[in-house]
């Protein structure tokens, strides 16, 4: 197996289509045909079935696929990181990021090391977790930062915790909802929320609040933690917020910690890196750093 030959394979796969395929990779159709013809019988298994529409993986091919979006990927980041070492510097990094996207600390953390003499690059992208997760596992990412999720782990991650977050229940300036003093955690439901977008999160509210089978009136969500803040200060409607995404916020007034005898929420940031995976010594720095900063 050669790793040209895995490309040729990805591309018949993501294209479904042979002649696609070898456009995309500079070569004749027969020559990605014959590659791929030949990669099935080292496997000794069909990878497509082919018909006059084009191609479609078989289970074979669709298991190979996803090893061998890994496989590329690591063999791209080791040839990057040789390059870079040639060239004075450790390597580049590629990091996720989900509800951390506003946390000062990190975007200071990340500063710091695009300016540090080791030299080292970072690509910092923010998407769902989801979708973090994913990347995660298929070597498109070295780390993620986000808080930790139990629900997302299948025991193939280090999770390794870094800063505990304290949560706070927000409303803007102005709401109803302040003029009632301390309110009681059951009657919070009755409000209008604007919540995070995670699963299980109709489980967690009603728990948090004390709920049984009532509803609990959740009118929006949201990926993205800025929007979520925008989302509190543009109509009458509560949430939970990090306190440090919210504290310029609540220090000039224009949105106010709700007085309720809801327990604390709090949660655990964690830096989350792949098991049984080659850590770089670029990695190894960001990681430490992170720990430092947060």
């Amino acid at each position: 197996m050669q790793i040209r030959q895995l490309r040729h394979f990805l591309a018949a796969v993501d294209s479904g289509s042979m002649t696609l395929a070898s456009m995309s990779q500079n070569i004749t159709q027969p020559t990605l045909s014959r590659s791929i013809r030949t990669l099935e019988e080292d496997l000794g298994v069909d990878l497509f079935e082919r018909g006059h529409r084009g191609v479609l993986p078989t289970r074979y091919g669709q298991l190979l696929a996803t090893h061998a979006r890994s496989i590329l990927h690591g063999f791209d980041q080791a040839v990057a990181d040789v390059g870079a070492m040639r060239a004075g510097g450790l390597g580049h990094v590629r990091i996720g990021i989900g509800s951390t996207a506003t946390d000062p600390r990190v975007a200071h953390a990340v500063a710091q090391l695009a300016m540090s003499p080791d030299n080292i690059t970072l690509a910092v992208d923010y998407d769902v977790p989801e979708t973090q997760f994913a990347r995660l596992r298929r070597g498109e990412l070295d780390a993620i930062i986000d808080t930790m999720r139990p629900d997302l782990d299948t025991g193939d991650l280090n999770f390794k915790p870094v800063a505990h977050v304290s949560m706070v229940l927000v409303a803007r300036a102005g709401h109803p909802i302040l003029a009632q003093g301390e309110v009681q955690r059951r009657d919070l439901a009755r409000w209008p929320w604007a919540i995070f977008n995670q699963p299980n999160a109709e489980v967690f509210y009603r728990g948090l609040l004390g709920l049984d089978e009532e509803q609990q009136n959740i009118r929006v969500r949201s990926s993205s933690p800025t929007m979520l803040r925008q989302l509190l200060l543009g109509g009458d409607l509560i949430g939970l917020m990090n306190r440090v995404e919210v504290e310029d916020f609540l220090a000039d007034g224009r949105l106010c910690e709700v007085p309720t005898d809801m327990r604390r929420v709090e949660t655990t940031l964690c830096v989350i890196t792949r098991r049984r995976t080659y850590m770089s010594g670029a990695l190894r720095i960001v990681i430490k750093a992170l720990q430092m900063a947060l």
